[in-house]
């Protein structure tokens, strides 16, 4: 059997345009600060500097949640997987899996020692409704249950609904 991999859908690049666009806002609020003629007051000043220095959080904070999101990688294998992150891999044998229980949208495989938690990285929302982002599987687009029904069927567990 091959390998096959779980990405976050391709839909997490939004969080990288979203990223410069706040960055090119901010950017262009403080070259108006430094270009500003006419009637100036300290108080404006201070204002369109620290707007300014907010969205330049904001930016480097959806930068780095990109970044993150994106380095996360599921490789489901013959008899183990692997949780690939930011930090390192973890190989997890299937026959360690103890129970998998489902919170929300929250995933917890609980193994003989320890566990390990799944659940989305970013949402669609339009109006009420707030859908996760599904995954890419091995380059296909898939919707974000199908990781945790085919990771269900590979370790033999149903999913325990809390």
């Amino acid at each position: 059997m091959e390998l096959v991999r779980y990405k976050p859908g391709e839909a997490i690049r939004w969080i990288q345009t979203g990223a410069e666009d706040i960055r090119r806002s901010a950017k262009r609020q403080g070259t108006g600060l430094v270009r500003r003629e006419g009637h100036r007051t300290l108080g404006k000043d201070l204002s369109q500097a620290a707007g300014a220095l907010l969205e330049m959080g904001k930016s480097a904070y959806a930068q780095l949640l990109h970044r993150q999101a994106s380095a996360i990688e599921y490789v489901l294998g013959d008899d183990a997987f692997d949780v690939v992150g930011p930090t390192g891999t973890r190989t997890i044998r299937y026959q360690d899996v103890k129970d998998i229980q489902m919170d929300g949208e929250r995933l917890t495989v609980i193994l003989a020692k320890g566990s390990v938690t799944i659940k989305p990285y970013a949402y669609i929302v339009a109006g009420k409704l707030k859908v996760p982002i599904g995954w890419s599987r091995n380059g296909l687009e898939v919707p974000y249950d199908l990781l945790i029904d085919e990771l269900a069927a590979r370790c033999g567990h149903e999913v325990d609904f809390e």
